[in-house]
């Protein structure tokens, strides 16, 4: 029998954190401020979470015997990354708490039962059909049109699991991913902007909602996030309503993100709903007078949401190895970017990303400024449905 996820932490109590994200570290940091103690489980022992915490636990995500011994060290565990396998989740539940709960991940985690979701909602999201084979592909690319991107139904981060679809030449490369498993074709959107949406919903269904940020692609990587994000009324609104809907439906506890593709004619499309703290929520560290970090704590722990206020327009702008020579110039010069470095460690090394920084200033516009003027990001505004980070 399921251990009831509705119950407060206090000082003193013991957190779990399972998963292996840039989130892990910032959240034992807030944790610690709440007089927390934590207990970390993964796979990877060096790991910058599992490191951090009070105690860790190294097991892979299917072992039984060290999640239960993990589940019941703990008073409470969360999940800090939208990877962590739901079956994982729902397996500990026997053991221990688990406040954010595992609906919102079964239903993002299989690309046709969020399809159903939205369906479900009347949400507007990118055209797709079901494909299982290559002739799948030709019957339903009429309907779905180029370019089109070819994703699995089981969510993959491994980008190699994806495959762009710009012409009818390209179709023939889908051979080999079809042998593997089933796929969705969707459509791609003529985005203007991705929004982001950052939501936080607490134990009692208490609902804080932090200001609407922009998303800024170079390619398929996450080059910006911005805040306040440049809208009219009529999108502010339908955000928020479309936004109120999803987090009524949804079943979480914890801060999660929506993000939206929305066109030139103002045209709303959900791209995906993240149940987890995500990246672009990073610039909420600077930018508010509360954190994701310590929202997402203070909900999970049982206690009153924090009002959210913007404090300064502030840009994330997220940079890797190539770049810190020139990083290095920016943090002898600039009294108003704020920097996060990512830990490096064995595992980490051929990874490219290796930080953000947080560029405030009185408008948007200086801040985007201060950054162009940098050179250091060649600035684009790419927004599609892709496996963009």
């Amino acid at each position: 029998m399921a251990v009831a996820n509705n119950a407060t932490l206090y000082p003193g109590n013991t957190l779990g954190i399972i998963g292996d994200s840039s989130n892990g570290s910032q959240l034992i940091t807030a944790a610690r401020r709440l007089g927390l103690r934590v207990i970390a489980y993964g796979a990877n022992e060096v790991s910058e979470t599992m490191q951090l915490a009070d105690v860790h636990i190294v097991g892979e995500p299917n072992d039984g015997n060290k999640l239960r011994e993990f589940g019941e060290k703990c008073d409470s565990v969360i999940y800090e990354s939208e990877h962590v396998d739901a079956q994982t989740l729902k397996y500990l539940e026997q053991f221990t708490k688990i406040p954010q709960g595992t609906n919102a991940l079964e239903v993002t985690q299989d690309r046709l039962i969020e399809r159903a979701f939205f369906d479900q909602l009347n949400l507007n999201s990118a055209p797709y059909a079901t494909v299982i084979s290559l002739s799948d592909i030709y019957e339903s690319i009429n309907l779905i049109g180029y370019p089109s991107i070819l994703k699995p139904i089981q969510k993959s981060f491994a980008p190699h699991a994806e495959l762009r679809i710009n012409t009818q030449t390209d179709i023939p490369e889908a051979a080999d991913l079809l042998n593997e498993r089933t796929y969705i074709l969707e459509s791609t959107i003529p985005a203007q902007q991705e929004l982001v949406m950052t939501i936080a919903q607490g134990m009692n269904g208490e609902r804080k909602i932090f200001p609407i940020a922009e998303n800024v692609y170079d390619e398929d990587h996450l080059l910006e996030t911005i805040v306040p994000a440049a809208v009219s009324d009529s999108v502010q609104n339908e955000l928020l309503r479309i936004t109120n809907e999803i987090a009524d439906a949804l079943e979480y506890v914890g801060v999660f993100e929506i993000s939206f593709s929305v066109t030139k004619t103002e045209d709303i499309y959900v791209k995906r709903i993240v149940p987890a703290i995500h990246r672009p929520g990073y610039v909420f560290n600077r930018s508010t007078n509360v954190s994701v970090f310590d929202q997402h704590l203070r909900a999970i722990a049982g206690m009153p949401l924090s009002d959210i206020k913007l404090f300064m327009p502030t840009i994330m702008v997220n940079f890797d190895k190539s770049q810190m020579s020139a990083i290095r110039t920016q943090w002898n010069i600039k009294n108003n970017w704020y920097f996060h470095m990512y830990a490096q460690n064995k595992t980490t090394e051929k990874q490219t990303r290796a930080g953000y920084a947080l560029v405030e200033a009185n408008s948007t516009q200086q801040a985007q400024e201060q950054i162009d003027n940098t050179e250091i990001w060649k600035h684009q505004t790419v927004v599609d449905f892709g496996n963009a980070e």
